[in-house]
């Protein structure tokens, strides 16, 4: 099935140290702490929320998975999509994930270092994977955002598309967790370049920064710290785009 047919404003629950974070820009020593992931997850869910973007944040920096256990909590505490990313590295560990009851796995570095991954998971779990595209001054970042790969996220999402992926997560770096608003302009490069659901990330301040990703032709957008700080609520939002 495929993800978001109808426009999806979706809550970002980021682990850090089993703890829900945001960061500024990525950046370690920039985290603002929220409390219990379980307690966070289910507030959305309250509030109406369809899916979760789960990221174990340690996970991405490390390379390997260092929140299982506070997200497997997460997982078991909710009855919605849950997508989750962070050091998913191989198939191997990927298929776990979706047979543990997450509902598509998100990769990114895992993605560029070996594109093929994309393929060889579709082959079990058809469109489960969304590829997560960072960028930076209009070049795809890794490894936590800290490495250039000289890849341009438009391209780079037409090649997952062929690959198999369902979905595109296209994260705007440079104004990640700033509070400051979004850029549309390299979201609707990327819509433009993929007939799959892209789903934006990055900068969201004000519901007109949502209905502006919506009208970029984004299927839905994650929020973390305009949520989190009470910037709207997720009711608003979704009343917003209706």
């Amino acid at each position: 099935m495929t993800p978001f047919p109808e426009f999806e404003v979706v809550p970002a629950v980021d682990v850090q140290d089993g703890e829900v974070v945001q960061l500024v820009q990525g950046e370690r020593g920039t985290e603002k702490r929220y409390g219990d992931p379980v307690e966070s997850a289910e507030r959305w869910v309250d509030q109406g929320a369809s899916t979760l973007h789960l990221v174990d944040l340690d996970g991405a920096f490390e390379g390997e998975r260092a929140n299982a256990d506070a997200i497997g909590r997460v997982i078991d505490a909710v009855d919605v999509d849950v997508q989750l990313g962070g050091g998913i590295r191989t198939a191997a560990d990927a298929r776990s994930l979706l047979d543990r009851g997450v509902d598509r796995v998100i990769l990114g570095t895992a993605a560029v270092e070996n594109p093929d991954v994309v393929a060889e998971i579709s082959e079990t779990h058809p469109g489960s994977v969304t590829v997560s595209l960072d960028a930076k001054d209009g070049e795809v970042v890794v490894s936590g955002w800290t490495e250039g790969t000289g890849l341009d996220p438009a391209a780079a999402a037409e090649r997952y598309e062929e690959l198999g992926a369902g979905a595109i997560l296209f994260t705007d770096v440079d104004v990640e967790g700033r509070l400051e608003g979004v850029q549309t302009g390299p979201v609707e490069r990327v819509v433009d370049a993929v007939d799959i659901p892209v789903v934006a990330s990055g900068g969201v301040a004000t519901l007109d920064d949502v209905r502006a990703l919506r009208d970029a032709g984004a299927a839905a957008v994650v929020v973390g710290s305009a949520l989190y700080e009470g910037r709207f609520s997720l009711r608003e939002a979704a009343a917003a785009v209706e």
